[in-house]
Order: C-alpha cells, then sequence, then structure tokens
C-alpha cells in the first residue's frame, strides 16, 4: 500500500528549496505525494506562486488560505490562529503517513501543533539552526520538538538538535537542498525579463524585516538604498520581501526608489530557477535572506548579508557581514567590487546528492513508521 506523504508550504522559499527532493519523491510508485498549499503561495500581492507548482506537476493536494496581514505581530498571531484552525480540520480528515515541514515560517508552527495534535509524524528539514533577530528562532525549536525525525544541513546543527532533547537516532546530517538544487538551473524557466540583464554587471537585492529587534524597518530600508544609491553605473534588481511583520513597508519603499531610479528594476516573484540564474550571474546578493547564506556560494558569488536577521548561522568564507547603516554597507559592497572576479567560496551547507541522501532516507524513515508511534521520549546529554 502506497505512503501518504504530505509536504506543507507557505512561501516561494521553502518550495524552491525543496522541489528536486519532492520530485523523487513523486516519481516513487510506493509513495502517494501531496503538497498542502498555504500563507503567501496563495496570495496575490505575494504572486500566487502556487501557479509554479502546479506548472512543476506536483499534485496541490489542498489550499489552506489564510488572512494575512503583516502589519503588526498582533496581525500575524491572528494569522496563526486562522490557519491552525483550518490545518485542524484538514489533518482530521486526512490520512498522512508522513508530513513533512521545512524551517521556521510562523504559518508552519500553525501547521506542525494541528498536526501533533493528530499523531501525524512529522519530518522536520533546518532543524537546529540558529537566527536570533527574528521569531523564526524560537519557532524552528518549536517545530523540532513536535517533529518525529530531523533533516539538519549542519553537523552543527544535528548536535543542537540533539541537545533539545531528540533522539539521535533520528537526527540526519544531510545537507541543505538549497546549496545543492541551485547548481542545477532549467533555462526554460527563466524569463525573457531575466536575461535582459548583462553578466556581472548587476547586484540582487532581498530585504526581510528583523522581527525580534526594536529598529525601524523604514530606516534600515533607507540607509539600504542610500548606500546602492552611490553605485549608479550598476544596475540593481529587488525581489519582494517574505511575509513578515512589516514587510509591507519595506515592499511599498523600495518600489517607490524603483520608480525613481532607472537603475532600478523590482520583481514581486518568479520561478526559482530564474532566482537561480539570477544569483549566478550577478556580482553578489545583498540583504539578508538566508539564500545569501546557504545557495550563493554554491553560485560561486559573493554576499553583502546586512544587519542581525542571519545571526547565529554557520557562514562560508564568501559572506561579508554589515551592520544596517550606509557607510557600513557602501565598505562591504567596494570589498566585493574589489574581489569578486577572483572569490572561491566555500559552502558549509552542500553535501553532494543532496537531494538523493533526502529520498533513500525518507524511504527508510517510512519503513519504520510503526516503530515510532509511541510518545518520544526525552534525549538527556550527559553532563
Amino acid at each position: 500500500m502506497k505512503k501518504h506523504i504530505v509536504f506543507a508550504t507557505g512561501s516561494r522559499a521553502d518550495y524552491g528549496i525543496m522541489r528536486r527532493y519532492l520530485d523523487l519523491l513523486n516519481k516513487d510508485s510506493d509513495i502517494e505525494l501531496g503538497i498542502m498549499a498555504t500563507g503567501a503561495l496563495l496570495d496575490k500581492n505575494y504572486g500566487h506562486q502556487v501557479d509554479l507548482i502546479y506548472k512543476d506537476g506536483f499534485c496541490v493536494e489542498v489550499e489552506i488560505p489564510l488572512d494575512l496581514d503583516t502589519t503588526s505581530n498582533r496581525a500575524v498571531v491572528h494569522a496563526m490562529a486562522d490557519g491552525m484552525d483550518k490545518f485542524a480540520d484538514y489533518f482530521s480528515k486526512t490520512k498522512i503517513d508522513l508530513l513533512i515541514i521545512l524551517g521556521d515560517r510562523y504559518e508552519m508552527l500553525s501547521v506542525a501543533v494541528a498536526a501533533a495534535m493528530q499523531r501525524i509524524p512529522i519530518l522536520h528539514v533546518h532543524g537546529g539552526e540558529a537566527t536570533f533577530a527574528n521569531y523564526d528562532e524560537f519557532i524552528r525549536h518549536a517545530i523540532t520538538k513536535m517533529s518525529t525525525f530531523h533533516f539538519t544541513s549542519t553537523e552543527v546543527y544535528r548536535k543542537r538538535v540533539i541537545q533539545l532533547g531528540e533522539q539521535p537516532d533520528r537526527v540526519f546530517n544531510v545537507g541543505a537542498l538549497g546549496a545543492e538544487n541551485c547548481l542545477y538551473i532549467n533555462e526554460k524557466n527563466v524569463l525573457k525579463e531575466v536575461r535582459q540583464f548583462p553578466n556581472k554587471k548587476y547586484f540582487v537585492v532581498l530585504f526581510h524585516p528583523e522581527t525580534l529587534m526594536d529598529i525601524d524597518v523604514v530606516e534600515q530600508v533607507n540607509q539600504l538604498l542610500t548606500a546602492i544609491s552611490f553605485y549608479k553605473e550598476y544596475k540593481f534588481i529587488f525581489l519582494g520581501s517574505n511575509a513578515d511583520t512589516h514587510s509591507e513597508l519595506i515592499r511599498s519603499n523600495i518600489k517607490s526608489y524603483v520608480d525613481e531610479n532607472n537603475n532600478a528594476y523590482y520583481f514581486e516573484n518568479f520561478h526559482t530557477d530564474a532566482y537561480h540564474y539570477l544569483l549566478k550571474h550577478a556580482i553578489c546578493l545583498i540583504g539578508n535572506s538566508s539564500s545569501g547564506i546557504i545557495e550563493a556560494p554554491s553560485l560561486g558569488i559573493y554576499t553583502v548579508n546586512i544587519g542581525r536577521r542571519q545571526d547565529g548561522r554557520v557562514k562560508g568564507n564568501s559572506v561579508i557581514d554589515t551592520v544596517c547603516d550606509e557607510e557600513s554597507i557602501r565598505n562591504a559592497v567596494d570589498i566585493v567590487l574589489k574581489n569578486y572576479k577572483n572569490i572561491a567560496p566555500v559552502n558549509p551547507y552542500y553535501q553532494e546528492n543532496s537531494s538523493l541522501k533526502y529520498y533513500t532516507k525518507t524511504k527508510e524513515l517510512i519503513e519504520i513508521l510503526n516503530e515510532c508511534r509511541e510518545p518520544k521520549m526525552f534525549y538527556d546529554i550527559a553532563f
């Protein structure tokens, strides 16, 4: 009998990261793979990216829209509550052998709670990581405690998941899928609008809110925009921010800047292959996206990592950390412009054949699901 595996996804990023792994699961005759789409994927303001999942040929088993509002943390909590009720209804009516959740999005915490209450086994991807400036930090660790199995992206993170009390024989360091996926770009998915930019003559900018910091997000964006305004000879390609608290302020200020500057461009969303194509041919990535830590090094480019959103992550030699002020950002960009032709990035997240490792290990785990129905025991580390 086929095993019913469901991947829950609420953003362009987590779906893009998982795509090659999902394709292997989808082609397995012993697995019935379904996608549960929610969050920003279903929102027209964020590009209605669920359309790409359909285009890629996956079965979107259910669409669960949320009342998304990023104007305050209170509004985000409302979206989480709205989601938990809807997810609970879905899980109570659907037999699922294994639920796969990636990372730390707030809507995924609601998914995890609803599934765990129904005793659905959860495979958690990218646990054990640290991002101290965002609510992603505690959400990620909370999902870990509700999960049955864990795929981590480095050995440091594997040890941290065990430190959280998870059984070592259920925690596996299999690398980061994104670090491998970005090397396989299907140029059929790269639009003409993306190909227009000349090789190594532009920067990609992707900036998200720092949701646990007492800061003025508009001031942060203004510091970034002021810094890059000094480089008129280059083009700057901005991508839409995540659906996090105050992301609408980032989006509106960037759009205004793009309207006023003929060397700036804005894309709300496009295919993962198009994003990786842009990164590969860019001078570097500027902003605070995790893709600058995990994917950009595999593509051979620098990352100017701004602010504290990614504080706590393992980072390779091509990541330049800087505080969020105009002068510091410019200094970092100047370092990139001086050295980008000779960079040799080392990516601590990369493992060869990581997608195959994920798939093979998942096949092993679904064979022992019945052995894992008992409540989890807390694994104590001897001090």
